[in-house]
């Protein structure tokens, strides 16, 4: 079987965004998710609360790079092997910036980056980028410098509407003791995540994808990973409650149709409040 393996094509990652009247170029909404579509600068899920759930016997990993703060938090809750994937290469960049930035900064300095990098025109404007950039991965630094008038770090809101998922003073203590150098980072769309891994994990974590999958594709990509989850590990969906609500059909036939391998269920947050956050899981079982 082929593996399509995404390979850097800065002309091809400027024509996804789009010349603006100040000089700058901002992603084309109409592309959806590509292979340069900007990254958050801050998770807009509880990884906090997710990591935590599986801190006992999660210490392979496999997570989506999203903003950074997946592999973060999960390094911080026990996690001694993580390794990370994205359809975005821009998520790699974000999570290298932010591997060095914790051990330049402080967590005031570190929250001021990340805004700023979340609304920037001109990258290399922004205070202490210089000395961070420096020290990252060279392939993410080419990337970055190239693609300086691009706002490739503006997906989601601005920092300050998840200030609250930010690592608080002692997470990010933590954080620097724990974090030593970048992530392992995997190029791929999720469908073709399974031809890219060569081992089991004690847990998959697929963030809010399968939001955006049709019943067939996420029984497809679940079926997929089977053999890269070791049994009684997990798979799970951060999907939220209006995921949760889209999806449930699937999880349900899903949970039918693999139920001599596999159980699925949802665990809330705060079982007194019907709005908590929510999560599907997949334990495998045999």
């Amino acid at each position: 079987m082929k593996i399509n393996i995404p390979k850097m094509n800065i002309e091809s990652a400027h024509s996804d965004y789009i010349a603006m009247k100040d000089g700058s170029k901002t992603y084309n909404e109409f592309k959806a998710f590509s292979y340069y579509s900007p990254a958050y600068v801050v998770t807009n899920e509880d990884i906090r609360w997710v990591s935590e759930l599986t801190s006992t016997e999660a210490k392979k990993v496999l997570t989506v790079m999203g903003s950074g703060e997946q592999p973060m938090f999960y390094s911080l809750n026990g996690a001694t092997e993580i390794d990370t994937f994205d359809i975005s290469f821009c998520a790699k960049a974000i999570s290298d910036i932010k591997t060095v930035a914790i051990h330049k900064l402080s967590r005031k300095d570190y929250t001021h980056l990340l805004t700023d990098l979340h609304f920037s025109r001109n990258i290399s404007s922004i205070p202490n980028i210089k000395q961070i950039l420096s020290e990252i991965p060279k392939n993410s630094q080419t990337f970055i410098q190239q693609m300086n008038d691009c706002n490739i770090f503006s997906n989601g809101l601005s920092p300050q509407n998840y200030i609250d998922y930010l690592p608080t003073n002692e997470e990010f203590e933590t954080m620097q003791k724990k974090i030593s150098q970048p992530f392992k980072f995997i190029w791929t769309d999720i469908k073709s995540l399974h031809s890219r891994l060569i081992k089991e994990y004690d847990v998959i974590n697929l963030s809010n994808i399968l939001e955006y999958m049709k019943k067939e594709q996420i029984h497809s990509i679940l079926a997929s990973l089977r053999n890269y989850v070791r049994p009684e590990g997990y798979i799970i969906a951060q999907t939220g409650n209006w995921g949760i609500y889209k999806n449930r059909q699937a999880f349900y036939e899903a949970s039918k149709k693999f139920k001599r391998w596999a159980k699925i269920g949802y665990i809330q947050k705060d079982k007194t409040n019907a709005n908590s956050e929510m999560i599907a899981v997949l334990q495998r079982t045999r």
